[in-house]
């Protein structure tokens, strides 16, 4: 053990020491957040309540202890820190997965337009334009038009068979 005061001019051996003063690890630079980061946290909140419990439960323990893997361990119980870095790092890959995929899907149904040309039916174009446009299944057409799934799928096949497509816009 190390005594001090065994130690010639201890002074000059822990010169610059104040205890007074806090660690500069102790102090956290917080900023505020930017109208992109802002956006940003706005779609990870409209995403989060479609995860599962477990997920929802990492995500709130991150932002509660800033990613300290120990201090999210000790808070669940009965979990290694390793193992709760695992959890995190599967959550965050879904929650990106969820906001990559929703912004594609919001891209594809903002441009996606289709026009045809052909002899077709105005029902056999509203099928058409539900099933291309709006991206529904054969039963949510039937649903919508009030008419047989299999009417609706031999409409369609017979739609297709006299347009040509002419434009994706």
């Amino acid at each position: 053990m190390l005594r001090l005061d065994e130690i010639e001019n201890y002074q000059d051996f822990v010169i610059g020491y104040d205890p007074r003063e806090r660690e500069e690890t102790e102090i956290i630079y917080q900023h505020e957040p930017g109208e992109k980061e802002q956006k940003q946290w706005e779609r990870v909140q409209a995403v989060i309540p479609n995860l599962s419990q477990d997920q929802q439960l990492f995500i709130r323990l991150c932002i509660k202890y800033a990613f300290d893997y120990g201090r999210m361990a000790w808070h669940i119980g009965g979990i290694s820190d390793y193992q709760v870095a695992r959890k995190v790092e599967q959550t965050l890959n879904c929650l990106k997965a969820v906001i990559t995929d929703t912004e594609k899907l919001d891209k594809i149904e903002k441009t996606s337009r289709f026009s045809f040309e052909g002899d077709v039916s105005e029902e056999q174009a509203a099928i058409l334009r539900m099933r291309y446009e709006l991206q529904y299944s054969f039963s949510d057409i039937a649903v919508a038009l009030n008419l047989n799934q299999g009417y609706i799928q031999q409409a369609f096949a017979a739609a297709s068979l006299k347009i040509r497509k002419t434009k994706i816009r």
